[in-house]
């Protein structure tokens, strides 16, 4: 039980700041197609029975170069899209004719009483690596989100804080597919951040209070799903999406009444 609620803190802590600049940055589909892409990382996985760690790395370097160099050429969300369907269709394939049995169930939807200390310890490293992230070049980062044209005119290394953020949000995108699942995943990275958009105004307030969110609604999830004895992951998702708009809806009486 703790392993499982130190497991879904971790994710919820490493979400919330990299969901905020996949928001402002407007990358939310780019969380989607890898969730996507990477099942066939987990696939081959399996498959070849090596890390799941060691083969997530690779694709999540691969994908995100890849959106990185292409994304100028071609429409973003349709490169995005092909990769991603692509590598979902590869592993399908792949696990149909594999000698060994491939759960795609697991990789679509996850499974968090699967988590162990091993990874605890990688998202805790990877809490320090988004922690640090953001601490060290916020300022950047919030230039280079309101006027990129200017941040790179200020001599901001702009597309390399760009392409160490895509493989940072790959990195842990892939870290966490086989506790929340593919399908699920850009749900829980999103859903407390456009919570916390409705009701705060500077863009380290929207870090921290989605950051309160998420570990909020996770374990308010935990508890309803252990209660009713329901996979934890669909049930987070559903309490989030009911939060949002609740949320939305009280905002909306407030501010006609105020008007």
């Amino acid at each position: 039980m703790l392993i499982i609620v130190c497991t879904s803190i971790l994710i919820s802590i490493i979400f919330a700041p990299l969901g905020c600049l996949s928001l402002w940055k407007r990358y939310t589909y780019f969380t989607d197609g890898f969730a996507h892409a990477s099942v066939l990382a987990g696939s081959i996985s399996l498959i070849c029975n090596i890390p799941l760690v060691y083969s997530g790395i690779l694709f999540a370097i691969l994908f995100a170069s890849a959106i990185f160099k292409y994304r100028n050429i071609f429409d973003g969300n349709v490169i995005v899209g092909l990769m991603a369907n692509f590598m979902l269709s590869v592993a399908l394939i792949i696990s149909y004719f594999a000698p060994t049995s491939v759960d795609i169930n697991l990789l679509l939807f996850g499974d968090l009483i699967s988590a162990s200390i091993n990874d605890i310890m990688i998202l805790f490293g990877i809490m320090v690596v988004v922690a640090t992230f953001f601490a060290a070049l916020y300022k950047q980062i919030i230039l280079m989100v309101i006027n990129r044209d200017l941040a790179q005119i200020m001599g901001i290394k702009v597309k390399l804080i760009e392409l160490f953020f895509l493989i940072l949000l790959s990195i842990s995108v892939f870290s966490t597919l086989k506790i929340v699942g593919a399908l699920l995943v850009s749900g829980m990275l999103l859903i407390p951040t456009v919570i916390a958009r409705l009701f705060t105004i500077t863009p380290k307030q929207m870090i921290i209070t989605s950051t309160i969110i998420s570990v909020i609604l996770t374990l308010l999830g935990l508890l309803i799903s252990f209660y009713l004895d329901t996979p934890v992951a669909p049930v987070i998702i559903c309490v989030g999406v009911v939060t949002y708009f609740v949320t939305y809806s009280i905002r909306s009486v407030n501010w006609h009444r105020c008007s």
